[in-house]
């Protein structure tokens, strides 16, 4: 891996392990994850609720493990923060 992967694989495992210590219900931790994959799967807009709870009640019947959704959330935010999504598909 290079430098620059590294980087930011540390990012957000730093990221996850402060979202872990936060002790958030397992439930909210789905909700936080729901919103923000539909945020990107919504080209940037926000989801509408019910949405967002359809797509919670996945997270949370499909059980990851509380380590992996603050993993997946901390991913999420760190791509977003770092702009790594593009706002338009593109297309060759």
């Amino acid at each position: 891996m290079n430098e620059l992967t590294e980087n930011v694989k540390e990012q957000i495992n730093i990221t996850a392990y402060f979202l872990s210590q936060r002790n958030h219900p397992y439930d909210t931790l789905c909700w936080m994850l729901a919103e923000r994959q539909l945020y990107v799967q919504n080209s940037f807009r926000q989801a509408k609720v019910q949405n967002i709870r359809k797509k919670a009640a996945e997270i949370f019947f499909s059980s990851p493990s509380y380590d992996v959704l603050c993993w997946l959330i901390a991913e999420l935010d760190t791509m977003l923060r770092k702009k790594s999504f593009r706002a338009k598909p593109y297309f060759f």
